[in-house]
């Protein structure tokens, strides 16, 4: 039997960099303060960092999913530089009432769903046991209790909140 992997899932906006709303260019991402050192003692611990974050903004024509790769390829550009990375990032572009006919859509992806939560556990073969997820938001909470996920609010800052989860 393979080893299942433990998992830090990861609010994007408000939780690893300030949310202006809308959060897609390389331009208005601004990294919160201790988040690299979170991820990196995270890392180092041998979780597997996962972002779990709805971008409505596609659906709502603000940006495209290309716009959104392009930021997360930024992201990890910066975490390189300190020796780690975030492992798989999951968006969900869809939104029940805006957009076009592609992204206008009730998704089981979109957070409060568990949806972008269990299709990493799948794809990375995690064990949510094991695994903790991190947001700011009730939407956040409600996804991870779902999929039966240990949750933390973001209080403080990410490190602090980190260390003090048991890693």
């Amino acid at each position: 039997m393979k080893i299942k992997n433990k998992a830090l899932f990861l609010d994007r906006d408000g939780v690893i960099n300030k949310n202006y709303g809308y959060v897609f260019s390389t331009k208005n991402f601004v990294w919160l303060k201790y988040v690299k050192k979170a991820i990196k003692y995270a890392y180092n611990k041998k979780y597997l960092i996962i972002v779990i974050t709805n971008q409505s903004g596609v659906a709502r024509g603000l940006y495209s999913e290309n716009d959104i790769k392009k930021l997360h390829d930024k992201i990890n550009k910066d975490l390189k530089k300190i020796n780690c990375k975030i492992h798989d990032f999951f968006y969900c572009p869809y939104h029940p009432k805006y957009g076009n006919e592609k992204y206008r859509k009730n998704s089981y992806l979109r957070k409060p769903n568990p949806g972008m939560i269990l299709k990493a556990v799948r794809k990375w073969n995690i064990d949510l046991s094991k695994s903790v997820m991190i947001g700011d938001k009730k939407i956040d909470m409600i996804a991870a209790k779902r999929s039966n996920l240990k949750f933390i609010k973001k209080k403080y800052n990410l490190l602090r909140e980190v260390k003090k989860s048991n890693f």
